[in-house]
């Protein structure tokens, strides 16, 4: 996949594998004296070139050489990858850094199936009656239903720009490991628990009771689980609720959906899209989880911000922002080896930072009350701190003085 080029033939997409070396050559260029902040600009520059899958593919390598340290950047396009996949090619380049560093190959087993494979089994489901039964699962599941949708704080323009900044942080790691026994004693997933509290937070700020977010839910197999590919599809999960629901039946609800979609979620999203035939998305907002313990404990570390030794070499990961613009709010939640990070994407043409700001702030704070309190009903759940509600209370005295 990261060896071929994506054209159209005939009106149709095709993938022409090309032999090795003939794409993917590393451009290296040396910046001596660039400071931190310089290197971060030509980062972001890079990053939001866009890729000329025609000629180049989906998947180019960058090196910054300052005089005692460098910044490697290697760009990926969803065409050809998911976030398994960048994992995968990470773990292998160090792998083979570390090997060639002492004059051996690197120890690769070969790949027992390829991602054509995929393919197929996707085509030998769209024409059997499983699919069939998958289909009308996903006409059920949005019949009646309409995307969750947050208010914007300017109008939505005619045409998306698909630009956007992104919010990250990480959790204190008490407050992850609450998350983390309170979903184990509720018998649900920690996911569900971020899921649910989410789908309340947007009831809170809409009144919404009926709405569809997304989760892109991997389709991976095991036989596949070295393949490098686009093994992602975003499943709709729907939620039912009130102002009156309490909170943790709202997350266990959404771990059951959860299930039931992700059982499903074999079934392409563009056939469930155009089945819907709705006048605009079926989603505004996504929510996923990415879990790093799966590619051993050095890489989940390397996550958490643990430098990593490989071959003498130290090397440090660092945070690039993706996926931002795309739909107006993804919420990602990472889970490495030392707690969660949670990283909200927005469109930048609908928000402003400071409102992602006071979103992340409840949407941790719906978290909490979903481990420590969840019979609460969703209503009762305060979206001001104790300092936040001082000084709301402060400008009702003011403007009744006359202040």
């Amino acid at each position: 996949m990261l060896r071929s080029v994506y054209v159209e033939a005939d009106g149709k997409p095709q993938r022409l594998v090309k032999a090795p070396g003939e794409l993917g050559e590393p451009v290296v260029r040396d910046v001596p004296d660039a400071d931190d902040a310089e290197l971060e600009r030509l980062v972001a520059a890079e990053a939001a070139t866009a890729f000329r899958l025609s000629h180049e593919g989906a998947f180019r390598v960058v090196l910054w050489r300052r005089r005692k340290d460098a910044v490697l950047l290697a760009l990926t396009h969803h065409i050809a990858t998911d976030a398994t996949s960048q994992w995968l090619l990470w773990r292998d380049l160090l792998d083979a850094y570390a090997a060639y560093a002492e004059g051996k190959e690197p120890g690769w087993a070969p790949l027992p199936v390829a991602y054509d494979h995929f393919v197929e089994s996707e085509r030998d489901l769209l024409a059997s009656s499983r699919g069939q039964r998958q289909a009308e699962f996903w006409h059920e599941q949005c019949a009646g239903s309409v995307p969750a949708e947050l208010p914007t704080d300017r109008p939505r323009p005619a045409v998306s720009a698909f630009t956007g900044a992104s919010l990250v942080r990480r959790l204190p790691d008490d407050l992850s490991e609450r998350l983390r026994r309170a979903a184990a004693e509720q018998e649900i997933s920690p996911f569900a628990l971020a899921l649910g509290s989410l789908q309340a937070l947007v009831n809170r700020w809409t009144g919404q009771t009926d709405f569809l977010v997304a989760c892109p839910a991997s389709v991976r197999r095991s036989a596949a689980k070295d393949v490098v590919g686009y093994f992602v599809n975003p499943v709709l999960v729907r939620a039912v609720l009130d102002r009156n629901t309490p909170l943790g039946e709202v997350t266990a609800e959404a771990n059951s959906r959860v299930r039931q979609a992700t059982a499903r979620a074999t079934y392409p999203y563009p056939l469930v899209a155009r089945a819907a035939a709705a006048d605009g998305p079926l989603f505004r907002i996504s929510m996923t989880m990415v879990t790093t313990d799966r590619f051993g404990s050095e890489l989940a570390g390397a996550v958490a911000g643990v430098p990593l030794d490989v071959a003498g070499l130290t090397t440090t990961y660092l945070e690039i922002p993706h996926l931002e613009g795309q739909c107006d709010l993804a919420v990602e939640v990472t889970r490495d080896a030392r707690g969660l990070t949670l990283a909200l994407r927005y469109d930048t043409a609908l928000f402003e930072r400071e409102t992602v700001e006071r979103l992340f702030d409840q949407l941790v704070r719906f978290m909490t009350a979903a481990a420590e309190t969840p019979e609460r009903p969703i209503s009762r759940i305060p979206l001001t701190d104790a300092a936040e509600k001082r000084s709301l209370l402060a400008l009702g005295s003011n403007a009744g003085d006359g202040s």
